[in-house]
């Protein structure tokens, strides 16, 4: 039984041995333009978040020789929403498009907007009252008459409250005509 047992404790020993020949590894140094490129790719999978909670993009369309149709396109991001410009409630930031008075056109129809706007209970009032809020991307459509052939620019402006930034937005919109061709756009001035 003694060999035996000095057998298993030999054999115990000789696994437990340490091994000395551990290489001795080098750091090789990065520059820090690599380590803040290679974190930035890390980060970057998936869709970027909207720096703004909402884009808008404003198209015109020609229905025939002096009519067309003006169209403003909402786009939302990031859980944001505004009321409705078909709202019942006299909301201080409801979709609203103001455009200067002008001899050289005419607005032929109300705002039509697409798709409908979807009642739902205000969570943040304690009122039972059913606010009329836009929380997709819509469509909004303007039917406009020219009424000279001569060049002209008129400046309006698009305004809503973006939710839940509670902020007023205000862009400013212009309609010119140049050498015959009408167009729609921000106007960045």
């Amino acid at each position: 039984m003694k060999p035996l047992l000095s057998c298993c404790c030999l054999l115990l020993l000789f696994s437990c041995k340490i091994d000395q020949t551990k290489k001795e590894v080098t750091l090789a140094t990065v520059p820090s333009k690599e380590i803040k490129s290679q974190k930035d790719s890390i980060f970057n999978f998936g869709p970027k978040p909207a720096p703004n909670p909402y884009e808008v993009k404003l198209d015109i369309h020609q229905t025939s020789k002096d009519s067309y149709n003006l169209e403003i396109q909402m786009l939302l991001y990031n859980n944001a929403y505004y009321a409705s410009s078909n709202s019942k409630k006299d909301f201080k930031g409801k979709f609203t498009f103001f455009i200067d008075d002008t001899p050289f056109f005419s607005l032929k129809s109300n705002l039509i907007e697409t798709p409908l706007h979807v009642k739902q209970v205000d969570s943040e009032s304690n009122s039972n009252s059913l606010p009329d809020w836009i929380r997709v991307n819509t469509y909004y459509k303007q039917q406009l008459e020219i009424k000279t052939s001569e060049d002209f620019m008129v400046r309006g402006y698009i305004q809503f409250t973006i939710e839940p930034r509670c902020t007023l937005e205000k862009i400013p919109v212009m309609i010119k005509s140049e050498k015959g061709i009408v167009k729609f756009e921000i106007d960045r001035c």
